[in-house]
């Protein structure tokens, strides 16, 4: 699917390492913070910074994030935590099921059978998944892949 999404202004834990441990890392510094400043309800995501098909696992950099209001500010005993701005723009989406820890088999699936087959192309810029439930005690992620994308021009 592709969707126009607003901007997003998010607090964020960096972690640098294989994604498959260091999200996990990530999202355990944050998330005492988030509860103490009850961000709970916010919407959780990581956001990725480079792709482990050509980056070294230990140099793949993610942000572990949750959403705050627009005008949040952090406070000094936010360690680590920083703001900022997903862009506001064009976005494929992908909305599935990851058991078993296989994030980037869904990964795989979103470029590779719905990406490509769109229209459009990523276009640089944002990357990320947004998890719509906990599954950390059932293995059973409910999930939605972003990625930024712009339209591939037709030639004529």
């Amino acid at each position: 699917m592709i969707l126009e999404k607003p901007a997003k202004t998010v607090a964020s834990y960096r972690v640098i390492g294989p994604y498959e441990t260091s999200v996990k890392q990530g999202f355990e510094q944050l998330m005492p913070w988030a509860q103490e400043h009850k961000l709970g309800e916010g919407e959780w995501l990581t956001i990725f910074w480079d792709n482990p098909n050509t980056t070294a696992p230990q140099e793949c950099r993610a942000d572990s994030s949750v959403s705050v209001a627009e005008d949040f500010k952090v406070d000094s005993t936010a360690e680590g935590i920083t703001l900022q701005t997903l862009p506001a723009g064009t976005y494929a989406a992908f909305h599935t099921t990851v058991d078993d820890d296989n994030f980037a088999q869904a990964w795989t699936d979103f470029f590779n059978l719905h990406i490509a087959n769109s229209g459009y192309r990523p276009d640089g810029r944002a990357c990320y998944e947004e998890y719509l439930n906990d599954g950390r005690q059932t293995g059973m992620f409910e999930v939605v892949l972003y990625q930024s994308v712009e339209k591939i021009a037709t030639i004529r």
